[in-house]
């Protein structure tokens, strides 16, 4: 019996101090450098997105913040390196959220459950995508576009780089009377360019970090935002729908993600400065600066119920963007 007490009061112990190592580490939380995995190339748009906002996390931390980019696999695998990184706080992504909430619609086999593998910790902005066309072209308008894209009919093509641009392809071709052009896929938006000069594609959707670069160097021309309201970083810029192309919106999100289990003190700590950087004056200038907005949800759970709501929509629109899945 005294050796029953005994083993007892030694697990016990063990455990309270356990607990209490545990709780006093989360209460030094960051006492070391963090890494923030990236699923896009190093010197992308994306990428550029993410150190900036490892920078300021950096600042506010005062701790070293340091981008880890895990390219391929149309992002997801960033996300599974994340799964199976240690829930401690010390391992998170920043990105787009679609490298989560699209998995159960653009892979047969999904590596990972959005809803069920990972917490998420708070949003970072949101942008638009863009109807780019060759700053050389005759289309100054949406409806110059589309009355020339239907007289050429199926000898017509666009680029697309990504899922998200695939979509609102499909939503313009299908709210512009039925287009009949042909998608040609590129890995990178950069990659359309030399197609663009040579006249083998006549549009493309692209981010707004690359619309604007290339609109700000007179190479492409900006026709319209993707979403159902002007963007207030560039409010000359119009939508779909004042330009005639009703029932588009489409605009994608940025959020800070960590490996399921993480403790909830981390969490609600990474969500409060999160959303103090990303509601600070500089970002929202380098956001803006991108044809992005901040955006912010009240927790860890507002987020989580906000990629929720997302898995859903991601299974409408690919289902109106015809994606198979991969």
């Amino acid at each position: 019996m005294n050796r029953f007490l005994a083993s007892a009061l030694a697990l016990m112990i063990t455990a309270c101090l356990s607990a209490g190592g545990a709780s006093a580490a989360e209460d030094n939380y960051p006492s070391r450098q963090i890494t923030l995995i990236a699923g896009f190339p190093a010197g992308s748009g994306a990428d550029v997105y993410a150190r900036f906002f490892a920078k300021k996390l950096e600042e506010a931390l005062k701790q070293t913040v340091i981008v880890e980019n895990k390219p391929g696999g149309l992002g997801s695998l960033s996300v599974v390196a994340l799964k199976n990184a240690k829930p401690d706080g010390y391992t998170m992504l920043i990105g787009s959220a679609d490298q989560f909430t699209a998995a159960p619609h653009v892979f047969q086999n999904p590596p990972y459950d959005p809803l069920k593998d990972f917490d998420y910790v708070a949003p970072v902005f949101s942008q638009a995508f863009m109807m780019l066309v060759n700053a050389k072209s005759p289309y100054m308008h949406i409806s110059d576009l589309t009355k020339a894209m239907k007289e050429k009919g199926d000898k017509a093509s666009y680029a697309t780089p990504n899922f998200p641009a695939t979509i609102l392809a499909e939503m313009y071709k299908a709210n512009a009377g039925g287009l009949d052009t042909l998608q040609v896929r590129y890995k990178t938006s950069a990659d359309t360019l030399n197609d663009f000069s040579s006249g083998a594609i006549d549009y493309m959707v692209g981010d707004p970090v690359f619309g604007l670069a290339r609109s700000r160097d007179g190479t492409l021309r900006i026709l319209a935002v993707s979403t159902a309201k002007r963007i207030s970083s560039v409010p000359d810029i119009p939508t779909f729908e004042e330009e005639g192309v009703p029932n588009v919106d489409v605009r994608i999100w940025w959020v800070l993600a960590a490996p399921k289990g993480t403790p909830k003190p981390i969490l609600e700590k990474m969500h409060k400065v999160m959303t103090e950087v990303t509601t600070s004056d500089d970002a929202r200038k380098f956001v803006g600066t991108n044809g992005g907005e901040p955006m912010t949800l009240d927790s860890p759970q507002a987020t989580l119920d906000y990629a929720t709501m997302d898995v859903k929509r991601w299974e409408e629109w690919a289902k109106i963007g015809k994606i198979e899945k991969q």
